[in-house]
């Protein structure tokens, strides 16, 4: 540590609008370097870490959703997820004190938040209280989030967040199912009026995902059969469900330039619920299909619960990859759908034990096999 007089010019943001106050004052800090500006990417889970660095040290941004299955429905049940932005020296596994954080959430390209917060010890949690601006006749923007709870900086007025007095954020945050992108910037670490120089703030670029759910009902020999549909990549469109062939089909937005799936941590997973028994999922074991390519080693069913059968539809990195070199070749990409189908039989992954494919229950349950843009 050491004791400097500094000059510092400060942005600032207020009520008033952005000012610039050049300030001298004596603090103590230590010597951040970083020698270039930096982003770090990754791609849609309900929690990532982001790794860049500051001078020799890691500094890796832990952004995390609780709990960790958000989707429409349990947020229209009243649930309130907190967003925790914890930055941290991952050689030590040590957090950084006195950060600030400027963040932005976006979703579909329309900024739902832009703001500084402060947390001295450098973990920073947000409440968000998803409402949906529709209903009050507004548009989904910036200026129609509110936020509240947290000390305000007599300096900068920042809002510090303390345990005794949280950060809530009031708007269009979460109200939709699939993908938001967080961009997020530091501007200070160890001291809480020593801003990094605008080049050399680390950038952190995420997307996390909120799961839409879809109910739906299926008719199988004159029964009606409630199925639940969760998409933690994007919102479903054209259900459907055939009784002839017992096949349900379902699609979704997706992206299919091959080079962006190679520059993305990205992991395609759906959830189809159908309650026991039926004859839809009585064989245990499906075939799917993802544009009329196969993907039914993608396909897992996990019988473990007496009252419901979950199937899930998971399909990593490198299988998107190759999937989009076939659905290129084949001319669909311009569509810009994921075309999903279901049906009994093939050689799907069925657990009886709790595990599925090498990965453990709870983390399917997560929601976290979700994915990027």
């Amino acid at each position: 540590m050491q004791l400097s007089s500094q000059v510092f010019a400060i942005p600032i943001s207020s009520p008033m609008g952005i000012a610039i106050f050049i300030i001298l004052i004596p603090i103590f800090a230590s010597t951040v370097i970083i020698t270039t500006k930096q982003s770090a990417f990754a791609d849609g889970l309900t929690q990532e870490q982001l790794s860049a660095s500051l001078g020799n040290r890691k500094a890796d941004l832990l952004i995390k959703m609780n709990p960790p299955v958000v989707t429409t429905e349990t947020l229209s049940q009243g649930q309130k997820p907190t967003v925790q932005f914890r930055l941290f020296d991952s050689n030590t596994n040590q957090s950084f004190n006195h950060v600030t954080y400027y963040i932005i959430i976006e979703k579909d390209g329309k900024r739902l938040l832009s703001n500084m917060f402060h947390d001295h010890n450098g973990d920073l949690i947000l409440q968000v209280n998803p409402v949906n601006a529709t209903t009050t006749g507004k548009a989904a923007a910036a200026n129609t989030t509110s936020i509240s709870g947290g000390e305000p900086d007599p300096l900068l007025d920042i809002l510090t967040a303390s345990e005794n007095n949280p950060i809530t954020v009031s708007g269009p945050i979460f109200v939709r199912g699939g993908l938001y992108h967080f961009i997020v910037r530091i501007e200070t670490v160890d001291s809480d009026y020593t801003l990094l120089p605008n080049n050399q703030e680390p950038i952190y670029d995420s997307w996390l995902s909120i799961g839409n759910t879809v109910n739906k009902q299926i008719s199988i020999d004159g029964k009606q059969i409630p199925v639940k549909i969760i998409s933690y990549y994007d919102k479903l469109s054209n259900f459907g469900f055939d009784n002839k062939t017992m096949q349900i089909n379902f699609d979704m937005p997706f992206n299919w330039n091959v080079s962006r799936i190679n520059n993305t941590s990205i992991f395609v997973h759906q959830e189809v619920t159908v309650p026991k028994a039926n004859a839809f999922t009585a064989k245990g074991s499906f075939t799917g299909k993802v544009n009329g390519i196969d993907i039914s080693k993608d396909v897992m069913v996990d019988n473990t619960n007496p009252q419901k059968d979950v199937i899930h539809v998971m399909i990593p990195k490198n299988n998107l990859v190759r999937l989009a070199d076939q659905v290129n070749k084949s001319g669909q990409a311009p569509t810009g759908l994921m075309k999903f189908t279901l049906q009994p039989g093939g050689t799907a992954t069925t657990t009886s034990s709790g595990s599925m494919g090498g990965m453990s229950m709870p983390m399917l349950s997560m929601g976290a096999l979700a994915s990027g843009r």
